[in-house]
């Protein structure tokens, strides 16, 4: 079988550049010239037909929406799909195989390289190179009709509400009775956030500015708890720390730390925080989101046949399904249980091939620095955490949200403004999580 004429990879370069404007137009153009040689190579290496299509899906899936990542991954166009196909192929044939453990992914923002372990045969320019050998594959119509949905499915996401927050929605999980009340979130946050950015922030900006040039009485806003906003503007990425996902093992709960609901309102504007918040803590290794997604991987070749699926379902039966209007999304029938399912699956499979990104999601992994100097996990982006001590990622990246009054001040001894600041940027990569 002749190579494909080098038009249909370079054709993937503006089909890429599609898929970076996040609508449907994308991933329609990218399966037209991808899915016969994925396919092709996916059967060549799963003797079943459906995991071989469930693989080609993802793979589609997962280009177009890491699309963004390609021009800055140091791989062609081609070389970039490929590999994405040799991580997803290896997770399946580890599934297959008895859960393996998964490939250590890249950190940051770069493309995804396979690691010596996974098999050369399957690494993303030995696929690229296979497929040519290959004759095109021609889907089943269940694989066309499942792309079909997909497309669909991105399609609808134009046209539905956003969630309060102003993310999109996953539309297979919406119902129009969240409308109203999402409709209505939204427009108290937006009005949240237009006080926060035209009175709320410029006036914490300019105490915390006083506060940095040490002007009259700046040691008052100092023992209010400084405002953590104007801290997190002003230090940036040197808040950013690479922890061992494996390691972050204590949390904190706000309910616990600060029962009474004023002040717990207050502590979460505020950078320094006094009392005994870091005392009550529980351990993430009995927290029900990390037994959920391992549970979850587990079943993840039948999603169908796991524990949560059929928790999920008994409330369903019973009249009180899942139901939540910030991330529009009511799970009332099997079949809206089985997309939640996946939607995680295809999250986790996402982290595994591109490793941790720190910009995911709505908020950043927060921590806090407890008395002793040691780091404990904040209620921020818990289930991104949890993921990724599953699949065992060997790092993170964390955000420093908040300091224990303890520690800030054996740190600083009596410094204040930009000198303290800089005192706590210089001790930041010394930390360690509690144990």
């Amino acid at each position: 079988m002749t190579a494909p004429p080098p038009a249909t990879l370079q054709a993937l370069t503006p089909v890429l550049l599609a898929c970076t404007q996040g609508n449907a137009v994308g991933f329609e153009r990218l399966q037209h010239i991808g899915l016969p040689r994925l396919l092709a190579v996916a059967s060549h290496f799963l003797t079943d037909t459906g995991h071989a299509e469930q693989v080609t899906h993802d793979t589609l899936l997962m280009a177009w929406r890491n699309a963004h990542r390609q021009p800055h991954s140091g791989l062609s166009p081609g070389h970039w799909l490929f590999t994405i196909l040799g991580y997803r192929l290896h997770s399946q044939l580890s599934a297959l195989q008895g859960d393996l453990p998964p490939p250590t992914p890249v950190e940051g923002h770069g493309p995804p390289i396979v690691p010596a372990r996974i098999p050369e045969t399957r690494r993303g320019p030995a696929l690229l190179e296979h497929s040519k050998s290959l004759p095109p594959a021609t889907p089943r119509q269940a694989l066309r009709v499942r792309l079909d949905q997909t497309l669909k499915t991105l399609r609808q996401a134009e046209r539905l509400p956003l969630t309060p927050t102003g993310e999109a929605i996953h539309p297979p999980l919406y119902d129009p009775s969240l409308r109203r009340k999402m409709l209505t979130s939204g427009f108290a946050y937006r009005t949240k956030m237009a006080f926060q950015r035209t009175l709320g922030r410029p006036f914490e900006d300019h105490l915390f500015r006083r506060w940095q040039a040490r002007r009259d009485r700046y040691r008052a806003l100092e023992t209010q708890g400084l405002p953590r906003r104007s801290a997190e503007i002003t230090l940036g990425a040197r808040l950013d720390l690479m922890v061992d996902p494996r390691r972050l093992l204590r949390a904190f709960s706000y309910p616990a730390g600060f029962p009474d609901r004023l002040q717990r309102r207050k502590a979460s504007n505020l950078f320094l925080w006094d009392g005994d918040w870091d005392l009550p803590l529980h351990y993430l290794a009995d927290s029900d989101r990390l037994r959920f997604l391992q549970d979850l991987w587990h079943h993840r070749l039948a999603p169908e046949q796991s524990a949560s699926f059929q928790r999920l379902l008994t409330q369903a039966e019973q009249g009180t399904p899942l139901r939540s209007h910030h991330r529009g999304m009511l799970l009332n029938t099997p079949e809206r249980i089985l997309e939640y399912l996946r939607l995680y699956l295809h999250y986790m499979e996402d982290m595994a091939c591109f490793g941790f990104d720190a910009e995911a999601g709505k908020d950043r992994l927060g921590v806090a620095i407890d008395r002793h100097g040691q780091l404990i996990k904040l209620n921020k982006g818990l289930h991104r955490l949890a993921m990724a001590q599953v699949l065992g990622l060997p790092s993170v990246t964390v955000r420093v949200r908040s300091v224990h009054r303890q520690w800030w001040d054996a740190l600083t001894e009596g410094a204040g403004g930009d000198e303290a600041l800089e005192r706590l940027a210089q001790a930041l990569p010394d930390l360690t999580p509690a144990r």
